[in-house]
């Protein structure tokens, strides 16, 4: 297998072991599936940029990827859609790695999120996006994942996903000049989130539906509520 020094292998290993590997055309019809318009182009133009792993060889595929490239592009779409720069989506690459990781592991430690969010994310635009990558990655492409895992607070407690009480705050800081003392930090905005995934979207009375007109129809509710993905795994859970 031709391979190249572009991080192939390490998406590899955020599929849990997983060596599903698809075709670009494969790629481009299943984030088209998921409803996302994306062209060849596209794809040429976010690996230039460092955000997608190159396509190899791997026997007689070429081109090929691994299939978790498919939610790192319709993220990056959905990023891109709600005005992320490239220049933020590249801070926050390794926030969505990260993530992808603990969803494996089914605990999302805050301290941790906290250091790595800290650590590479230097602007307002990737600061104010990290609440919106941790709900995309662990509660859109994971509702079946929150029967099993846990959130840990930094104090160490530790708060079922699926329960949506357990909520995770966010809070944004900057560095602005002040006439007397120089530059200093201060508090910019902040907001709380649950990431229980949400079912019966337009019955539920608690959401607030967002993106249609007042009297569009509404798409329909999913079916039902998924099963976790260990009915018999139970975190731990302080209380």
């Amino acid at each position: 297998m031709a391979m190249e020094e572009n991080g192939f292998l390490e998406y590899l290993q955020l599929q849990d072991g997983a060596p599903d590997l698809i075709t670009k055309s494969e790629l481009i019809a299943r984030v088209r599936a998921e409803g996302f318009s994306v062209s060849d182009r596209q794809l040429t133009f976010y690996v230039t940029e460092g955000l997608l792993p190159r396509s190899v060889r791997v026997g007689s595929r070429a081109g090929a990827y691994p299939a978790i490239v498919v939610e790192l592009v319709t993220w990056i779409l959905r990023a891109r859609d709600g005005g992320a720069p490239i220049e933020a989506l590249k801070e926050l690459l390794p926030v969505w790695k990260f993530l992808v990781r603990a969803r494996i592991a089914r605990e999302l430690a805050l301290s941790e999120l906290e250091y790595v969010a800290r650590q590479h994310v230097t602007s307002l635009e990737g600061s104010l996006a990290v609440a919106r990558v941790v709900t995309d990655v662990m509660a859109c492409y994971c509702p079946k994942c929150q029967g099993d895992m846990v959130i840990v607070a930094k104090n160490g407690d530790r708060m079922r996903m699926g329960d949506p009480k357990s909520t995770v705050g966010f809070a944004v800081a900057r560095m602005l000049d002040d006439e007397d003392t120089g530059p200093n930090p201060r508090w910019y905005a902040s907001t709380r989130v649950s990431l229980a995934a949400t079912y019966g979207y337009s019955s539920d009375p608690t959401t607030v539906i967002l993106g249609l007109k007042p009297n569009d129809a509404l798409p329909p509710d999913p079916d039902s509520e998924p099963e976790p993905c260990d009915q018999d795994k139970e975190p731990a859970v302080q209380t």
